[in-house]
């Protein structure tokens, strides 16, 4: 893959030909037990010209996982790339070891088994590989895919559910083609694939239907209406369903971003409409508008077409009314915040090259840049002090936003998310509950713009329990002991005399045992241990810490 370096072929615009192609609706998995590969494969976007691609499970793009709120998902990731990935299961509300963020390294031949409990509502998630300095390459070869929850609240909803007739996942991403069919690499592409498709229509039934849109690419910002200027109803965003529809007739994307809306095409059996992406209404700062500063591209600043709707005949159990209410609604109440932390992005650059910064750092897998408390309800103020916006993501739960700029959020904001778009010069406000430990898998918040957050845009946080650690009372601990993972040797720093060491497996079986001779900093030597996570108990006179770290 080479950077803007090939001759791009004209198919920025062809879309306004006409919709030419069925939209590819991608397998849905509902199984006990998923195998996932990931491997490399050739593909036909367009007649005569093969792309090399990454696909899971096939030649572009993953199947759709169908999980159950209370179930336990068993996942086998098997590599057969070339080179290592990982898969981060984006949006889902899962412990440390499980999240598939960058220290999870699954090496060529390699396959990682994954165990997690399905915790979330009913909702849109999606999964990606999060490869430190790669995801933004990986994803855009290919590799990504829906993941949809069900649970019981949403199955009492008379909501259009019949995957693939009337609820059609709809994963949206740019991309740029080399006169050979190769992907070129780069932040904004000229053609638009939907599902892999390009130029697509789907063919949905004169009913309530239900899309599930999932802006997949890497750094543009989409602004979805229809052609007809027709309102449609947003009833769920990144973290699941709403409390009541949002009626609109416009609604902005982000990387990374979900949102499930309803459209209501009664009485439309034998007509057309077209979802459209009016690039012409994002601010300057946003990916996609027609700043001439950005990354060249035909679909920016233009209003362009994204997928072409053929309304057939009902099916023969329509859903022909758009409930006026959808599920309760718990957020984190504002009066249990124990801490407020500032984010602040900093530097300068475009879309795709530049140094940005969250409070003057930049990504260092060896350093754990913050420690949250197990159940502690936080605020996270977020300030960009950049030239551009920037969609922020957390790992390891959702957030709710509480304002931006002390104004509500947008109507598409209101509920549970995991992405925010943060725009230059805006401070956005954030709530978050934490309910998962890391369990010395470090939590990445980073942003979502791929290209950045490979440039190190990207920090990390851990999530420890109060009862087996010992912490000032501001937060700021006493031990550290860094990296972990680490592939042999863990330094420990401590604002005590340490007397001793004491490592222990999961089991409770002691790997190794040191006298530390009241030292402040020290070294343990782990190269002989197996890979995986270890629980360190550290000795002073008075007191003690105890860690988990992992052996890598």
């Amino acid at each position: 893959m080479k950077y803007r370096s090939l001759l791009l072929l004209p198919f920025a615009i062809a879309f306004h030909a006409g919709a030419q192609n069925p939209l590819a609706i991608p397998a849905a998995l509902d199984l006990d037990t998923f195998d996932l590969v990931v491997d490399e494969h050739m593909h036909q976007f367009y007649p005569g010209l093969t792309t090399p691609t990454f696909g899971v499970n096939g030649v572009f793009l993953g199947p759709t996982l169908i999980l159950h709120h209370g179930d336990t998902a068993h996942i086998r990731v098997i590599n057969q790339l070339e080179e290592f990935t990982t898969l981060h299961w984006h949006g889902m509300q899962v412990p440390g070891e499980s999240d598939g963020g960058p220290p999870r390294m699954v090496m060529p031949g390699e396959t990682w088994h994954v165990k997690y409990k399905v915790k979330n509502p009913a909702g849109t998630f999606w999964y990606h590989p999060h490869p430190h300095e790669q995801t933004a390459e990986q994803v855009n070869m290919g590799l990504a895919g829906m993941i949809i929850v069900q649970d019981d609240a949403e199955a009492a909803l008379d909501l259009p559910r019949t995957y693939g007739v009337d609820d059609i996942p709809v994963v949206v991403q740019d991309r740029s083609f080399a006169a050979n069919g190769e992907f070129v690499f780069g932040p904004l592409g000229d053609s638009l694939l939907v599902n892999g498709t390009p130029r697509p229509y789907v063919e949905l039934p004169a009913q309530v239907v239900r899309l599930r849109l999932l802006n997949g690419s890497n750094t543009r910002t989409y602004q979805y209406g229809f052609e007809d200027g027709r309102s449609f109803s947003i009833i769920a965003n990144d973290g699941g369903l709403l409390a009541s529809p949002i009626t609109t007739d416009r609604l902005r994307q982000s990387n990374g971003e979900r949102s499930d809306i309803l459209l209501d095409l009664a009485g439309m059996e034998g007509d057309s409409l077209l979802l459209m992406s009016f690039a012409t209404e994002l601010t300057h700062s946003m990916p996609g508008s027609d700043y001439a500063l950005w990354e060249p591209s035909a679909l920016s600043g233009i209003d362009f077409p994204v997928l072409r709707i053929r309304v057939t005949a009902q099916t023969s159990d329509p859903v022909t009314t758009i409930p006026t209410t959808l599920v309760a609604q718990n957020p984190p109440a504002e009066l249990d915040i124990s801490r407020t932390r500032y984010k602040s992005f900093g530097g300068t650059g475009t879309v795709g090259t530049g140094m940005f910064t969250i409070n003057d750092l930049m990504f260092d897998i060896d350093v754990v840049n913050d420690t949250v408390w197990l159940g502690a309800t936080e605020k996270w103020v977020i300030l960009n002090g950049s030239d551009i916006a920037h969609p922020f993501h957390i790992h390891g739960g959702s957030f709710h936003v509480l304002h931006r700029d002390g104004m509500p959020p947008h109507p598409w904001e209101r509920g549970a998310k995991d992405v925010v778009l943060v725009d230059m010069g805006e401070q956005v406000h954030l709530i978050m509950k934490f309910d998962e430990l890391t369990n010395g898998w470090p939590f990445m918040y980073h942003c979502h713009n791929l290209m950045h957050e490979d440039m190190m845009m990207m920090l990390q946080y851990v999530v420890e329990d109060r009862s087996a650690s010992v912490a000032d009372q501001d937060g700021t601990e006493e031990v550290t002991v860094f990296p972990s993972p680490s592939f042999g040797l863990f330094t420990i720093q401590s604002d005590f005399a340490l007397k001793e060491a004491i490592v222990t497996d999961l089991m409770g079986r002691t790997v190794m045992r040191r006298t530390l001779n009241n030292s402040f900093q020290d070294e343990l030597d782990a190269s002989a241990w197996p890979p995986g996570p270890y629980v360190l108990e550290l000795l002073g006179t008075d007191r003690s810490v105890r860690k988990v770290v992992v052996r890598q």
